[in-house]
This record gives structure tokens, C-alpha cells and sequence, in this order.
């Protein structure tokens, strides 16, 4: 099922994780993606968003590495005529472009929609952007922070009223949202596409994307019940906590649905009423502080409690589970070696490889490419040497 996109062909002209982690998806499942950079100005991505200049590897970054993964590297200088003509070359062939420039970018690049159209009559064209392609904040740029805060999600997400808190650069929850829908919507434009013979236009804001999972509380609040407010982990009458164990950074988590929930956690750490969810909590936390996770985690499960202990990113390295399900992924380095990656978020087949080759450096397969788009051997070489293109020091033109 590796091969289940096998024949899609997608132009990627996106940075960072919006579009990238998108077209990632496709390129696991055995679409052919093409990253498109500039030699010059590659992907900011590569190096952390350090812009370092220093001659770091442009694969040092591991979230890149992920995001970018069963990918080709094309690098091109669009804004310039033969640059150009290249970009239209590919996308003639393409079934997909995905870019999520700022608003109006891509069309002083020339490649807005109705270029694309021009050039092949059922393209599909995938914008993803802070606020969408229209509308009196189209012209803004945002990051994770900000989308988080106009979005509405940050009004929810806080220890309580006082502290909103954003998702993180570690997480940056609109740009995963983003590109956990995109792959869907992508193939679902390129359906229609086919079906009819008629280009497509999605138009990604990911504001809207986070404000769409908030619907209950929007609609709620028009309905005239008062403003949520943050109230840390817990549901409204599911109290759930972490509790602090035996050892350094360890704890256990553990969510109360029922009443018989209560009865159940009272009878395990006792001296607390089981009607006073704060009394609950702190009779848990003196429990918990004698224990390690894990068996505070087997005692809470056996009494039919949903517990589990807290573990971090190095112990999911050797979960068995994931093991088992074959959802870590060997990956070769592009210097030697090799590391685990994440695998999948689907799965169509049991112990099925989808990581077929390492995220390519800055213009990795640009020879390969032109000569599939029938650029002779002394075209390409003279491409290269005019820097209409690059590629790395190792790349050579084929024959």
C-alpha cells in the first residue's frame, strides 16, 4: 500500500510544516513530490529557522528531515525567465501544486491560479495560509503563536483565566491541524479534478482551521451561556490530573468519568472524601508520592481506573507497542548512519515500509528532474553553470 498514490505527481513549492508535513503524507504513500527551493533562498526550515550561514548541513534540522522525506529537491531560480519556463515545464506535468506563500505571492510569481490553469485545464492548486486568500486580513503573515491567539483556541488553553498559553513551538497545534486535513482534501480536489476535468482551487486559512474545532463552544456562547474559560486538564465534571511520583520528573495521569469513578480512586488512596474532586486530588498526589509511575499506574488500572504513567520522547523510542506495529522507521543520514523516524498516521497494510528515501538536500535531484522534463545533458550544464539551478557538489548531470 506504499505505492497507493503511485502516478500522483505534486509541485511543492511549500516551506516549513503547513505544506511540507502535507505533502509528506502523499509522498509516503508513493505520490511523486518535488520540492522546489531556490539555491540562493532554500527553505528556512532546513537549519531550524537559524538562517545559519556557517556551513551547516542543510539536513541538520530533524523535523526537516521528517517533513521532507520521500521527496525530490529541485532547485530553481523562479525569477528568472528560464527559471520560470522550468517551474511551467513541471507544472504541466503536475496533477497538484501545494505553496502557502504570503497572500498574493504567488501570482507576482506568475504562477497563480489562473496561470496554472492555463497551463494544464485540471490542475489543482493548494494555498495554505494564515487567513485565507481572501478577505480583509488575506495580507497577513502568522505564526503558530499568533494563530493560536486568533484562531480563538489560546481564550481555552491555559492553567486557568489569567494564563492563556499557546501550543508551542514544539507543537504549533495550527500547523499540525492544517497538515492532518490537507492530505484529505488534497486527493478529494484532485477526485473532482479528474472526475470532470475542471481545475481546483482549496483555499486553506488555517485560523479558520482551529476556530472550526471550537464549534460547541461558539455555538454555546451565540446560545448566551457565558464564555468558557481555561480550566487547565480538566472537563466539565471529569475532573483528570497528573500526580507527582517516586523519582525525578516522574507522574502518573488519571481521568474520573463516573461517580463510580470517585467510589473507585477513593478506595484506592483513601482519606479523602470521594464527593470533593480537589480533596481526591490531593489524596492521590500523597499516594502517588510513595510509588513509582508504574505501579502507581497498575494499581489505579486494576481498581478499572483509566491511568497511565507519564513517559517522554527517548521511552517511546522503545515502546513495545509501536515496535510491534512497525510505526518507527529506519531512515539512512545523508552523512551515514541512521536514525528512527515516526511513521505513519495510517496504516492500509501490516509491516508496510512507507520511508523510501532520506528528505533530499537543497536541489539534490535538480539533473534528474530537468532530464525528465527533457532537458538535454548541455541544457542542464549550462543551467548549472548560469545558476538558473544548482545542486549539490556530488550531483551529476545524467546521461
Amino acid at each position: 500500500m506504499s505505492g497507493l498514490l503511485q502516478g500522483l505527481k505534486v509541485a511543492d513549492l511549500s516551506i516549513v510544516t503547513a505544506g511540507a508535513a502535507a505533502t509528506q503524507v502523499l509522498a509516503d504513500f508513493g505520490a511523486d513530490v518535488v520540492k522546489i527551493e531556490s539555491g540562493n533562498r532554500p527553505d528556512l526550515y532546513r537549519l531550524g529557522f537559524t538562517r545559519d550561514k556557517g556551513g551547516s548541513s542543510d539536513l541538520a534540522f530533524p523535523p526537516f528531515r521528517v517533513a521532507n522525506r520521500n521527496k525530490r529537491g529541485l532547485a530553481v531560480d523562479l525569477k528568472t525567465e528560464e527559471g520560470h519556463e522550468i517551474a511551467r515545464r513541471l507544472i504541466s506535468r503536475s496533477d497538484v501544486v501545494v505553496e502557502n506563500f504570503r497572500r498574493g505571492a504567488i501570482e507576482r510569481l506568475g504562477l497563480g491560479f489562473a496561470d496554472l490553469v492555463a497551463l494544464r485545464p485540471d490542475i489543482v492548486l493548494v494555498s495554505i495560509s494564515s487567513q485565507g486568500a481572501t478577505g480583509p486580513n488575506r495580507g497577513f503573515t502568522s505564526f503558530g503563536t499568533t494563530l493560536d491567539s486568533l484562531g480563538g483556541i489560546q481564550s481555552l488553553s491555559g492553567y486557568d483565566a489569567n494564563t492563556p498559553t499557546w501550543s508551542s513551538g514544539r507543537i504549533n497545534y495550527p500547523d499540525q491541524t492544517a497538515n492532518s486535513l490537507a492530505p484529505a482534501v488534497i486527493l478529494a480536489a484532485v477526485m473532482a479534478a479528474r472526475a470532470d476535468g475542471r481545475a481546483r482551487w482549496v483555499d486553506m486559512s488555517q485560523r479558520e482551521t482551529v476556530t472550526s474545532l471550537l464549534g460547541d463552544h461558539i455555538l454555546a456562547t451565540s446560545l448566551g451561556a457565558p464564555n468558557p474559560q481555561p480550566d487547565a486538564n480538566n472537563a466539565p465534571g471529569a475532573p483528570g490530573w497528573l500526580s507527582r511520583c517516586l523519582g525525578d520528573d516522574q507522574w502518573v495521569a488519571v481521568s474520573l468519568e463516573t461517580r463510580e469513578d470517585r467510589s473507585r480512586l477513593h478506595a484506592v488512596v483513601g482519606d479523602a472524601d470521594e464527593g470533593d474532586d480537589e480533596a481526591l486530588r490531593r489524596a492521590t498526589d500523597a499516594w502517588a508520592a510513595g510509588r513509582t509511575r508504574e505501579e502507581a499506574a497498575a494499581e489505579l488500572q486494576a481498581a478499572g481506573l483509566a491511568a497511565a504513567a507519564v513517559v517522554s520522547g527517548h521511552e517511546l523510542l522503545a515502546d513495545p507497542d509501536l515496535h510491534e506495529r512497525g510505526w518507527w522507521q529506519t531512515v539512512e543520514l545523508a552523512e551515514g548512519g541512521t536514525e528512527r523516524q515516526r511513521g505513519p498516521v495510517v496504516r492500509f497494510a501490516a509491516n508496510d515500509p512507507l520511508i523510501r528515501r532520506r528528505a533530499p538536500h537543497v536541489g539534490e535531484h535538480t539533473a534528474e528532474v530537468l532530464a525528465e522534463l527533457e532537458y538535454t545533458a548541455d541544457e542542464i550544464d549550462a543551467l548549472l553553470a548560469r545558476g538558473i539551478v544548482s545542486a549539490p557538489q556530488t550531483t551529476t548531470t545524467p546521461n
